[in-house]
């Protein structure tokens, strides 16, 4: 995984999460302060831009994190573990047969039925280990591009889902002030576009929030890319791979 790839996942699912959080401030600002958007405004902003970016994406990335383990106890584990469970309905039996035996080509243990059935919690251990040997072979993002994409992507949701309350509070509370100011200062906002993008804007970010950013879309995303991560498994030879993506 070169650095680019890297920073390309820090910066889409970790970063942006947080900046379209932060968007509605932004907004408000300029909807009562569009004097103050200068170049001297953009000189301070180029200033504080990369260290801001930096605190963008290691806030994203632990908001993520935190939300993904309530989560996945809720969804019975991540999918990764669920659908190399015996027995597992999410996924085709067939195929989790072959991924098992290509985990046991590999060199790795996978439980049996009878073992799963024994003891639980040990068999979700071994399959978890299984996972991350299998991320360690697929972290070359040239070879396996669907893996980086899919993973990149359930980053974003995941994190941009773990700030939802806090968008969506400032999405309201930003176009409620913008409403605010209109109504009792008119008169200064004699631009009509000046006036009515911040609202719409605004409003289509609490729709965003509400009907988007939800668990459904971060546990759909969350098994496609589980599924790309075994295709992925099935195209492996012993030994080989040693290439990777970014931790989650």
């Amino acid at each position: 995984m070169t650095g680019l790839k890297l920073d390309t996942y820090n910066t889409y699912a970790r970063a942006f999460p947080v900046y379209i959080t932060i968007i509605p401030i932004v907004l408000f600002l300029f909807f009562i302060l569009p004097e103050g958007f200068d170049w001297k405004f953009g000189s301070i902003s180029a200033i504080v831009f990369l260290p801001l970016s930096y605190l963008c994406k290691q806030v994203g990335g632990d908001f993520g994190k935190r939300r993904e383990c309530t989560l996945w106890r809720k969804w019975g584990g991540p999918p990764t573990t669920r659908f190399l469970r015996h027995c597992n309905n999410e996924f085709n039996s067939h195929t989790r047969n072959r991924i098992h035996s290509k985990f046991r080509c590999l060199g790795l243990y996978v439980p049996s039925q009878e073992e799963q059935d024994q003891n639980p919690q040990e068999a979700d251990n071994a399959y978890e280990s299984c996972v991350d040997e299998l991320r360690r072979r697929t972290r070359d993002s040239k070879r396996f591009p669907r893996v980086f994409q899919e993973l990149r992507d359930y980053g974003f949701r995941r994190n941009i889902f773990a700030l939802k309350p806090l968008g969506l509070t400032l999405s309201i509370l930003s176009f409620l002030a913008c409403l605010i100011v209109v109504f009792f200062d008119w008169s200064i906002r004699k631009q009509f576009s000046s006036v009515i993008v911040p609202c719409l804007i605004n409003f289509g970010l609490i729709l965003v929030w509400l009907l988007w950013f939800t668990e459904k879309t971060v546990k759909l995303t969350a098994d496609r890319y589980a599924r790309f991560l075994f295709e992925a498994c099935l195209d492996l030879e012993a030994g080989n791979g040693n290439n990777s993506l970014p931790k989650r």
